[in-house]
């Protein structure tokens, strides 16, 4: 077996979610080399020839404990950048408007938007900020706020 590491994207987790859930979870597709569980999202490694393919086919889109599950493949932030978890946000809410309303506080990298499930309208994004300093700014500014009709 190959000792290949890929990490995941775990998303639209319960907000009470634990470390030994996601490790049943994942268990039956591979070797779980590491699992960082955070508010309502995780990014668990798998080790082995094909573990994450099977995870994804078998975990995307699955009902867990009443919320469609997002499993991906994690993309890699861009370097020196701080990253802000943006949730609640209207399916009609693209990348772009993200993109738009964080600039007005610093340089924006990249925003991952993650995709909503036909079964729901509300999604969450993910903006990479070049400065932690206006990171912080945006998410003073904005938690709590309503953009395009959601809060």
């Amino acid at each position: 077996m190959s000792g290949e590491n890929v990490k995941l994207f775990v998303g639209n987790l319960p907000l009470d979610a634990t470390h030994d859930e996601l490790n049943k979870l994942f268990a039956p597709y591979g070797e779980i080399n590491t699992c960082s569980l955070l508010r309502q999202y995780a990014f668990v490694t798998l080790k082995g020839e094909g573990a994450a393919d099977r995870a994804i086919r078998h975990l995307d889109g699955k009902e867990y404990r009443g919320r469609p599950l997002v499993v991906e493949e994690s993309r890699a932030r861009p370097p020196n950048s701080t990253k802000v978890f943006v949730g609640n946000l209207s399916a009609t809410c693209s990348a772009d408007d993200l993109h738009g309303l964080f600039s007005t506080f610093g340089r924006v990298l990249d925003c991952d938007k993650v995709k909503a499930r036909l079964c729901s309208n509300v999604g969450y994004a993910f903006v990479h900020m070049e400065r932690k300093e206006d990171a912080v700014t945006a998410i003073e500014a904005l938690n709590g706020t309503t953009f395009k009709g959601l809060q």
